[in-house]
């Protein structure tokens, strides 16, 4: 049997993000990789070999350009990355020569060259690396949640929150070690959705003419807190802990 982690820091964030909007897996995933591109942009840029990395990625994917441009003083740490990135495609594009595309018969015969030589050169070679960093976030911490799934401090605060988005759910169902683990992970879950069964169907009715003058109450925000139980994310504005009130921004 593998030993359990000890309750260092990665225990204390799993703690304490439950009781933050939004699917805890997630949010720990993002600012992992927050402070990943942070430490990139302020100490790593000027390596010749992390920069020959970026290049082969491509630099970020659009979701993680996305978490770059809402960083501050990111501009010349960007200019840097995406420069030599842009050179390698001019220079390979002024090496570019036309192909023509096979036939469909002499793809089937195996005649032809089978592809544009020059698109295959402008393929990214390896993955945005804060993707890498996400997914290893993400398991690591999955791993942490089960195997401390009977720690009263870390399970009170689980069945409390807000609970894991359904990926999450899944990739933490999959690698249950124990059918006790299983059990103490679903049993929350479920009854966080049937809560949000009532509360869908109470705001439901409460958008009927009929009803309209009602105030709305604990259902007010469950709209929000549904995307986010199915899609995944942690807050980001488009969730609410109860009674209509926004998250903070992930990054406060």
């Amino acid at each position: 049997m593998p030993r359990k982690p000890g309750k260092h820091t990665p225990y204390f964030e799993l703690v304490d993000a439950q009781s933050q909007s939004g699917c805890p897996i997630c949010r720990l995933a993002y600012k992992a990789t927050s402070r990943y591109l942070d430490s990139l942009l302020y100490e790593a840029v000027l390596d010749p070999d992390v920069r020959d990395k970026l290049k082969n990625s491509q630099g970020f994917c659009a979701a993680h350009v996305d978490v770059l441009t809402r960083k501050p003083g990111r501009a010349l740490g960007v200019a840097l990355i995406y420069r030599d990135i842009l050179r390698a495609v001019a220079d390979t594009l002024d090496k570019a020569d036309f192909q023509r595309e096979p036939s469909p018969l002499s793809r089937l015969l195996r005649k032809g060259s089978g592809g544009n030589a020059t698109t295959a050169r402008l393929q990214a070679r390896a993955q945005c690396p804060a993707c890498v960093i996400s997914e290893q976030s993400e398991r690591d911490y999955v791993q942490l949640l089960l195997a401390h799934l009977d720690d009263e401090k870390l399970y009170t605060a689980y069945s409390q929150g807000e609970g894991l988005c359904l990926r999450h759910l899944m990739v933490a169902m999959e690698a249950a070690p124990d059918e006790a683990a299983f059990r103490r992970l679903i049993e929350p879950q479920s009854e966080r959705y049937r809560v949000m069964l009532r509360d869908l169907d109470e705001f439901i009715r409460k958008r009927d003419h009929r009803f309209q003058g009602e105030k709305y109450g604990e259902e007010g925000d469950v709209w929000l807190r549904v995307m986010n139980t199915i899609i995944g994310g942690a807050g980001m504005g488009l969730s609410a802990k109860s009674g209509g009130r926004r998250s903070p921004n992930l990054d406060d």
